[in-house]
């Protein structure tokens, strides 16, 4: 074959067309999110907006309007504010509490300054003399007994005890009853409406007589020093009384300091 021939290489052109045909994925992905979107935006747009519910404000009932029970929103109107403590509710502990609070001022006279000023600040008004010129102190007041007279007035039964100076030294009163008459508002205030008035203590119930005294078991004496002396210290057992299988044990036994008392134990009898 001569050397200046020309020898040609022939491509096939169904490769040339399925390189240019042939179309990345990628395209494909990019243009399914596309569509996606504009799907749910238009979708989003069909439904009409959620309306949000304004806020509850709760309007003030007016004067002699019952509020609901109901509705924990009401507010109180200017009268339920006012309204008076209902009987057996705090009132009734406040006026016990101001009453026994007075009963212990009014008759404690100890020569200190201001005496005067406090029970003129408990009753809302001055008052003239109200106590001897002797040194005397409360020992105890208790309130027994309240009795709510209406628009918010207590009448406090309370009973006392005083410690006087004397001569020969300080002396125990007997115990004395008063009443005392005590407002109370509808905020829990307190305040006394008169000064005291005298009252007779309630007369004490009769018991049944208690058999003679004997000698306890030895059993039964054991029983009551063991109770006695997780009280105190160096218990001595008396003479005691057997009532319907159990025996009243009276026992001296002696305080923290050394000071001995005389204490009741109560043992049942053990078959």
């Amino acid at each position: 074959m001569p050397v200046d021939e020309e020898h040609f290489e022939s491509i096939p052109w169904s490769s040339l067309v399925a390189e240019t045909d042939a179309r990345p994925w990628l395209v494909y992905v990019a243009a399914g999110a596309v569509v996606a979107l504009v799907v749910g935006l238009l979708v989003a747009r069909s439904f009409p907006p959620t309306a949000t519910a304004p806020p509850v404000v709760a309007s003030e009932p007016s004067v002699g309007q019952t509020p609901s029970a109901t509705s924990p929103t009401t507010l109180l109107s200017e009268a339920d504010l006012r309204a008076e403590l209902a009987p057996g509710e705090s009132g009734q502990s406040a006026a016990l509490a101001r009453a026994e609070w007075f009963v212990t001022d009014y008759f404690t006279n100890d020569g200190a300054g201001g005496r005067s000023a406090e029970v003129a600040g408990a009753l809302g008004r001055p008052v003239g003399s109200t106590g001897p010129e002797v040194t005397t102190y409360v020992e105890w007041a208790r309130a027994w007994e309240v009795e709510h007279e209406g628009d918010g007035r207590y009448r406090v039964a309370v009973a006392f005890r005083s410690i006087t100076e004397t001569d020969p030294g300080f002396v125990r009163g007997l115990v004395h009853g008063v009443a005392v008459r005590v407002q109370v508002g509808p905020g829990g205030g307190t305040r006394v409406v008169d000064l005291p008035e005298p009252i007779t203590l309630p007369p004490a119930p009769t018991l049944a007589d208690l058999s003679p005294a004997r000698a306890v078991p030895e059993a039964i004496a054991d029983e009551a020093s063991a109770v006695a002396l997780e009280w105190g210290e160096e218990a001595t057992v008396l003479e005691g009384v057997e009532v319907a299988g159990t025996w009243r044990v009276p026992v001296q036994v002696a305080d923290d300091i050394g000071t001995r008392w005389t204490l009741v134990v109560w043992v049942t009898t053990d078959e």
